[in-house]
């Protein structure tokens, strides 16, 4: 025979290379050994997992998808490929599927922590939290050490405010695996949200002793230590994390709250300026630098920060009924709505302030602010209803019966203005704006009885 033949060479060998290439880091020549070994054997269900994890990688999750399920139909009783399938579905965006399937993974093997972390994190996002509850009872039921799914309900439980249950979740992680470092991680995060800044800068501490490289904690350490006011500590942490990224938002975010709290007005600047140029997506960088133009005295570029933030803000980031993902923060919001108030920016205010009102309605100054941006916009009748509802939290609130009493004034109406400025006085005896107020109106009342007198009402005594 003059020429030779090629090799022949079964499916194993194609999947023994497939797996060489895949250690090196060519996926491209790792996707096609795979396929030629598939094509000599499609049988084999743990190359189709294999493909799945490869097209996962390249973000194909669709093809990764059908992967999975065809090693499922070939490995009917291994969740794995079910599980697998789940999560590039979700990643797609179609929880309610991804959750069907892993309604799957867990009926064939109950005691399979993963699944039921799995099934726990679906129902929390599709805000089934009462379902995500009872997944948790049934995996501690089934599962001897449920590491997963006790991680998986803490953040069911972060997200949905309840704290102290989640800190009790992550307690128990550690209990049964005191390395992992996560738990530790949302542990600390909790505790400082209890204002326990101490417990967490020692969980954060202990993160950092297993990868002193570790930046997320590395960022905890400085957080908390500037609530404990260890500044010099918290700036030799913040510096450690820009020496290994030096790109890193929330690093420089933090140094520049640390510059502005020390004084260092302009070194704060240049470092919020900086984190609006890594990171323009984020409303509170925007925040952060009207914040404090405000306070280097820069009103006017502290107000068009404002303009900007409400003109670059979509519509569901200041709507009450949206997720908190989507949301402004409460506490962003209301740093945003101060600056525009103490900038006199009235009709941004009133857009900031009347959805908070709704977020916070039991803070009166959320309703003074809102009365001031209406009453300052010509709304008389809009302030007077704002400026009732800060009294009926706060019934002794100067402000609210001062403001109260011009609004009647305002419209012409002394005798309503004079029962307004004594209900304020009564609450306030000693409020020196009030008194000067009622003397202005006792005034104005004399003057407009004046008024009302003709010439034949007077009489002399030389009158016949």
């Amino acid at each position: 025979m003059g020429s030779r033949q090629p090799e022949w060479r079964d499916g194993d060998d194609w999947a023994e290379e497939a797996r060489a290439h895949m250690e090196h880091g060519r996926l491209r020549e790792a996707e096609q050994a795979l396929r030629e070994a598939l094509t000599r054997d499609p049988e084999r269900p743990e190359w189709h997992f294999h493909l799945g994890r490869l097209l996962e990688h390249a973000d194909r999750n669709d093809e990764a998808r059908e992967a999975y399920l065809r090693c499922h139909e070939l490995d009917p009783d291994a969740p794995e490929p079910l599980l697998a399938a789940a999560g590039v579905t979700a990643e797609n965006g179609d929880r309610e599927a991804s959750l069907r399937l892993v309604e799957r993974a867990v009926a064939l093997d109950r005691t399979r922590d993963e699944s039921h972390a799995q099934r726990i994190q679906l129902l929390s996002e599709l805000d089934r939290f009462e379902d995500a509850q009872s997944a948790f009872y049934e995996a501690q039921e089934f599962v001897e050490s449920p590491v997963n799914a006790l991680m998986s309900m803490a953040n069911a439980l972060v997200r949905h405010g309840q704290m102290p249950r989640a800190e009790w979740c992550l307690r128990e992680v550690l209990r049964l695996d005191p390395s992992e470092i996560d738990a530790r991680k949302m542990l600390a995060k909790a505790l400082m949200h209890r204002g326990d800044h101490a417990k967490a800068l020692h969980n954060f501490l202990q993160a950092l002793r297993e990868d002193p490289t570790d930046t997320s904690a590395l960022l905890g350490c400085a957080s908390a230590l500037a609530r404990l006011d260890r500044h010099a500590e918290a700036l030799e942490k913040l510096n450690r994390v820009i020496e290994l990224e030096p790109a890193n938002v929330h690093a420089h975010r933090l140094l520049g709250g640390l510059e502005a709290a020390a004084g260092r007005l302009e070194r704060a600047a240049a470092q919020f300026e900086l984190v609006l140029k890594l990171d323009p997506s984020h409303p509170e960088r925007i925040i952060d630098l009207a914040d404090l133009q405000l306070r280097r005295g820069r009103v006017a570029e502290a107000r068009a920060a404002i303009r900007t933030l409400l003109a670059e803000l979509p519509e569901e980031a200041l709507d009450p009924a949206a997720s908190d993902d989507d949301r402004l923060s409460p506490i962003d919001h209301a740093r945003a709505a101060t600056v525009a108030c103490a900038t006199e920016s009235w009709p941004e205010a009133q857009r900031l302030l009347e959805p908070l009102a709704v977020l916070r309605p039991d803070q009166p100054d959320v309703w003074r602010g809102l009365a001031r941006a209406r009453y300052e916009q010509g709304d008389i009748d809009g302030g007077i209803a704002a400026s009732e509802r800060a009294l009926a939290i706060d019934p002794r609130c100067a402000i609210s019966h001062h403001n109260l009493t011009l609004a009647a004034l305002r419209l012409g109406a002394l005798g309503t203005a004079w029962q307004r400025v004594n209900r304020g006085l009564r609450a306030n005896r000693a409020d020196e704006g009030l008194r000067r107020l009622r003397v202005r109106i006792a005034l104005a009342r004399v003057r407009a009885m004046l008024r009302r007198l003709t010439p034949a009402g007077w009489r002399t005594a030389g009158a016949p």
